[in-house]
């Protein structure tokens, strides 16, 4: 696989699986809605049957829900669309609960930004998680490679807060918005002679076998990883061959 970002050009050699990886899925994914049945939340009164089974029989009200400290970051959209894709919503905007009689829900301890893109992702099946790596590309200055350390590293860091929050609302195939941010992180560590391991921890990768559901044909972002790790390796191996 080669990839080409700007004026870098990463290649990653092909890799199939990565360990334990059919362990990783809290509930199996979620399919995305059509664009015809997506119309039908704002087009009542009746849904086809099909269609109310797959969005739970839940009733087509709006709800807003409100994230950040201030509580001013409103995200207003139907009920069933949150109920098919969450269980967790499902059981907020349900019953006797106060959110479900007021249809409000205030997250105060949620990143806007971060929950955003997982509306993104209930409303149009798909997310793109934006993170900006302008200014690092290509520098070779003195400094470039700690300065390219520390952009991957806050990437990163915001990437798995992002999928805390896919986990936390019982959205999980939202996690799959941080394939190209990750892509990004794994092709600058590598021209930068950055060990993928000292970003790519663990711990972060505990999250994303943790979060991200089991797919049909496969999750592309355990294959990035998969991939980033063994180039990461061979990278290495050929430079302490070149020095012997």
């Amino acid at each position: 696989i080669v990839l080409v970002t700007g004026v870098q050009t990463c290649a990653l050699p092909i890799f199939k699986s990565i360990f334990h990886a059919h362990e990783m899925a809290p509930k199996p994914a979620v399919t995305p809605l059509t664009q015809d049945e997506f119309k039908k939340y704002y087009s009542p009164p009746l849904l086809h049957e099909t269609f109310v089974n797959k969005s739970r029989k839940c009733d087509s009200q709006v709800v807003t829900i409100y994230t950040g400290g201030d509580c001013n970051s409103p995200f207003t959209l139907p009920k069933d669309l949150l109920c098919y894709y969450s269980r967790t919503f499902t059981h907020y905007f349900n019953g006797t609960s106060s959110q479900a009689l007021s249809g409000f829900l205030t997250l105060p301890a949620v990143e806007p930004a971060l929950f955003g893109v997982l509306i993104d992702y209930i409303k149009h099946g798909s997310a793109t998680f934006t993170y900006s790596f302008a200014g690092i590309w290509g520098r070779e200055e003195d400094g470039a490679a700690a300065a390219a350390y520390r952009v991957i590293s806050d990437c990163v860091r915001t990437l798995t807060a992002f999928l805390r929050v896919c986990a936390a609302y019982d959205v999980h195939e939202a996690g799959l918005a941080i394939y190209e941010p990750l892509t990004m992180c794994v092709c600058l560590a590598q021209s930068y002679g950055i060990d993928i391991k000292r970003v790519l921890t663990n711990g972060f990768m505990d999250i994303v076998l943790e979060t991200l559901p089991d797919l049909p044909g496969g999750n592309p972002v355990l294959v990035l990883l998969a991939q980033g790790h063994t180039a990461d390796t061979m990278i290495t191996n050929q430079r302490l061959s070149i020095r012997e």
